[in-house]
């Protein structure tokens, strides 16, 4: 592994740890440090300086023998986590609230819709580096295809087994315990939040299945 690869792992580790210290951690200082801004800060840090190491270096981040697909999708589930994460806070800061807000305006969603916006930009940057100067160039061959088909249909398993059991649930469960689920926004970012783990199946299964062929 060289150490532009070494580089980029640890970036990868300090990215997740910034993002669980940022979005999960203790509003009161712990040792004198606000683990929350620190965690944001390395976070962003890492996101950018991340996007410049693929700019710069593409070609020593992965294995040589991985094809642009694979290097997508490994980028692609990255950046879904923290996404996912992202979105998890969002949701557990909308469940204290003392009521159930009505208007988007009563939603605390700035910080989120922010760090969304962060991600997605640092998202289409590498995206954009991993497909190279080669606009002509062949992004997927036949094996790309029939894994992409197969992380395809894993997802929309996924989505279908959870719909099933929604659907379940609201023919089983009293309406007054899902009175707050059922409240027009939050379903609104329940269904948001579905179509984020949906792709975050998809894009689990396509790296797993790489990384089972090369055994």
């Amino acid at each position: 592994m060289s150490s532009i690869s070494r580089l980029a792992w640890l970036l990868v580790v300090l990215a997740l740890v910034g993002a669980v210290a940022g979005l999960f951690g203790p509003h009161e200082r712990v040792w004198g440090v606000d683990l929350g801004a620190t965690g944001t800060a390395v976070l962003g840090f890492t996101l950018w300086t991340g996007a410049w190491l693929f700019a710069r270096y593409p070609d020593a981040i992965f294995p040589p023998e991985w094809s642009i697909a694979e290097r997508r999708a490994w980028a692609g589930l990255l950046f879904l986590t923290l996404v996912s994460l992202s979105f998890v806070r969002f949701m557990i800061t909308i469940a204290h609230l003392d009521s159930p807000a009505v208007s988007i305006a009563e939603l605390p969603s700035r910080h989120f819709m922010w760090n969304l916006f962060v991600l997605l930009i640092a998202w289409a940057v590498v995206a954009k580096t991993l497909r190279g100067p080669e606009t002509e160039g062949v992004e997927l061959d036949e094996r790309d295809l029939r894994m992409q088909r197969a992380a395809d249909r894993a997802g929309d398993w996924a989505l279908t087994l959870v719909v099933i059991a929604v659907v379940v649930l609201l023919a089983l469960v009293p309406a007054g315990r899902l009175a707050w689920w059922l409240t027009p926004l939050v379903a609104a970012n329940a269904l948001i939040g579905l179509l984020i783990g949906r792709w975050f199946v998809e894009h689990s299964v396509l790296v797993a299945r790489y990384a089972l062929e090369r055994r």
